[in-house]
Parts: structure tokens; C-alpha cells; sequence
């Protein structure tokens, strides 16, 4: 059915993503993570396991971790790097018997049969490599849900790589893609790619371990996730056109963005007239912030109608004008963030008080996400410091003066 309330595309829209996606989306990609964190804790606990734990790392050298079995007394197996437990097996005549498994456990591996040096080794590595993966969709995720969403990576650009159009597609801001945690995002990544390890039991029989991190059709498992949504099937359609030998992981920006506002996935952003009888901070002392914030560039819009951040201005900058409201005496309110919507459109779920947690230094110290948004915070600075408090109120909020 043609919604006829709809206006027909215009390439000067200010698109922005229609808010139902987003908060859905983010969802179920932390559902999707637990299970990974889920196989972190497996190999977690079958590093911990080997060598009595006391495998810190995988750089054991074979020395040490030869010790280690030797003081408890294992028998060693020298052509196999392998140690197998007396209790457990028995060689006679060349003949290897393993014995029944200690306290009902049929693994002999994990039950205390035998150790091999590779084996045990590989089980830290890949530990690791999984524990490392998560953390960087744990990141990517925290980033993803605090993010403003912003379409001047795909609306300023001739060409859309399909990772950008499913970001659009999904109420994900694409232009995260490029910066910290997203650098040359692309859902082929292999960034924690190890080798198999081969390895020998002590029967000699040759083995191979894998971490399986990318197992899912040589993806990770939040990648293939990501590639089974039907927002990616249809992009994949718009990519090929029907062809897949014509498939190119570039759209032409305007025909996607067209096509994205048609279905409904993009709505035009249209600003709305504040309500003046709700000023916390005044008319008066408002105008005055609105001019000096306009003048250094942080917001756009007119002082009528609801104010909207510049391109490229963050949520958590927000905050930081909120907060440094109060910390200056400019206002006096004990709803600094509520207060601030009243006049700057912010449009996320997240709420506003708890963006200032994406500023921590642990998260961003020393990255270009952190140089940004200090470049945002001298501009807020640079914008204070022409406001006054507007006396002629007493400074006083609209709930204060009723």
C-alpha cells in the first residue's frame, strides 16, 4: 500500500533512521554475544585445567611445563611431547591400557589421563583470542548503542559499501564504520585468525585443534549473524541486481538512500517548534546560549524551533554542555539533562545522564574517539564563555517561577 502521507524522496532530505530498528537490533547482537561469551568461559576453564593451572600464558616453554607434570608424577612420553598420568594409564609390554576414568569422567584428556605441550598450550591461545574478540564487540556494541546516528558517510559519498547500508538498514549509525573499534570494519574480518595446532596423544596418534572462532562459513559468529538478517539479503539483492555474478560491495548512494526512505527505513528529519512556555533556563538566557552555540559551529537550526547538533557532534558532548551548564553557574537546575532536551534535540534511547560513561578514560584514552571529543568540549568551551546568566529571571527554571 502507498502511504500517501509519505513526501516523495528528496535527495536534500536530512534522513535519519526510524527509531524502531536500533534499540531491536542491539538486542539481539548482545544476545548473540553472551553465546560468545559463553565459549570464552569453555576455553577458559580447559586452559585452566592443564598442567595443574599452571599454564599462565602460551609462551610456556617446554622445559617449564615438562617440570610441572614430572613433580607430580606423570610418566613422560618424549617422541609425543606428552606425559600420561600412572593412576590413569597403563604401559606394559608396549601395551597402553587407559584405566577407568577418575570420578566418572569418560574425557580422558580432561579427566587427568594424559597432557600433551601443544594441546595444552593451544588451549590458552585460544582462550585468548576468543576472550579478545569479545571484548571488541563488547565495545563496538556499548559504541553502537550511545551513537548519534549519522548518514554523512553514505549521504556525502557517491558509492556505499554494503556493511554502511546494512548499518543504515539495521538503526545503526554507518559513519561509526572507519573510527575506533570500527577501523576497516568489513564483516569478511579475520582479525584473530590462529593456526590450527597439530599435536600427538600418547599413542602417537596425530591430532589438529582449531579455535573454531571462525567456523561459521569463515566468518565470526557476530559477522555471520549480521549476514543471515534479511536486511543484508536485500542489500545483497540491490547489490547484484538480480545477478550475482554482478556483485559489487558498492551501491551508488542516492539510488540506496532512495531506496532505504521508499521502504521505510529512513525517515526526513524535520524539525519540530519548541514550546516556549517550557524554557527551564528562559527565554532570555537561552537566546543567548543559542546564538554563541551557533556561532562556533557546535549546533544548527533556528532558536524557534527545536536546536539539532552540527554533523559530527556526539551525544556525549551533550552531556559535557549539560553538565559544565551547572558546573559554571550558568543555570541552576537539578535536572541538567532533562533540562537540555528542552532545546537540542537528542534522539536516542540511551538516556542522556549516562553518555558521559562512553568519555571514560579506560574506554577512550588515547584514541582518535577521545581527540574528538575533546575537540568538542573546546568548542563548548569556547561558546560558554561569551554566556552570562541572565539576571533579569534570577536564573531561575519555568517549574521554579509557576
Amino acid at each position: 500500500m502507498i502511504d500517501l502521507s509519505r513526501k516523495k524522496f528528496d535527495g536534500e532530505m536530512k534522513l535519519t533512521a526510524t527509531r524502531a530498528p536500533t534499540q531491536e537490533t542491539i538486542k539481539e547482537l548482545r544476545r548473540e554475544l553472551g553465546l560468545v561469551k559463553n565459549i570464552v568461559d569453555y576455553w577458559k576453564e580447559k586452559s585452566d585445567k592443564r598442567a595443574f593451572g599452571k599454564i599462565k600464558n602460551e609462551n610456556i616453554s617446554f622445559e617449564k611445563w615438562r617440570e610441572i607434570y614430572s613433580q607430580h608424577g606423570w610418566i613422560e612420553i618424549s617422541d609425543y611431547h606428552c606425559f600420561y598420568n600412572p593412576k590413569s594409564v597403563s604401559i606394559n609390554n608396549e601395551t597402553i591400557t587407559a584405566l577407568p576414568s577418575i570420578e566418572g569422567n569418560s574425557d580422558n584428556e580432561q579427566s587427568g589421563t594424559w597432557a600433551s605441550y601443544e594441546l595444552d598450550k593451544s588451549y590458552s591461545a585460544f582462550f585468548k583470542v576468543w576472550d579478545k574478540y569479545y571484548q571488541k564487540w563488547e565495545f563496538r556494541l556499548n559504541k553502537l548503542e550511545k551513537e548519534r546516528f549519522d548518514m554523512r558517510r553514505v549521504s556525502q559519498t557517491q558509492t556505499t559499501r554494503i556493511e554502511e547500508a546494512l548499518f543504515v538498514l539495521l538503526g545503526l549509525s554507518p559513519s561509526v564504520q572507519g573510527t575506533t573499534g570500527f577501523e576497516n570494519f568489513s564483516l569478511s574480518e579475520r582479525l584473530f585468525e590462529t593456526d590450527s595446532v597439530e599435536y600427538q596423544d600418547y599413542q602417537g596418534n596425530k591430532l589438529l585443534v582449531n579455535s573454531n572462532l571462525y567456523s561459521n562459513d569463515d566468518y565470526g559468529h557476530l559477522e555471520w549473524y549480521l549476514k543471515q538478517k534479511e536486511e543484508y539479503v536485500l542489500i545483497e539483492r540491490l547489490a547484484t541486481r538480480g545477478q550475482p555474478s554482478d556483485f559489487s560491495d558498492r551501491l551508488s548512494s542516492i539510488k540506496f538512500n532512495e531506496w532505504a526512505y521508499k521502504n521505510h527505513y529512513l525517515e526526513d528529519r524535520v524539525p519540530r517548534i519548541r514550546n516556549s512556555a517550557e524554557s527551564p533556563f528562559g527565554e532570555g538566557f537561552a537566546f543567548k546560549l543559542f546564538s554563541s552555540l551557533l556561532e562556533t559551529g557546535y549546533i544548527k537550526g533556528t532558536f524557534d524551533y527545536t536546536w539539532e547538533l552540527a554533523d559530527g557532534m556526539s551525544w556525549a558532548s551533550l552531556h559535557y554542555l549539560a553538565s559544565e551548564l551547572v558546573n559554571r553557574n550558568l543555570i541552576q537546575t537539578t535536572s541538567p539533562f532533562e533540562d537540555i532536551e528542552k532545546y537540542i534535540h537528542y534522539g536516542s534511547t540511551y538516556p542522556l545522564k549516562d553518555q558521559a560513561l562512553l568519555t571514560s578514560p579506560d574506554i577512550l584514552s588515547h584514541t582518535n574517539d577521545d581527540k574528538i571529543f575533546l575537540q568538542e568540549c573546546d568548542l563548548i568551551d569556547s561558546a560558554l564563555i561569551n554566556v552570562e546568566p541572565d539576571k533579569a529571571i534570577g536564573n531561575q527554571t519555568y517549574k521554579e517561577k509557576q
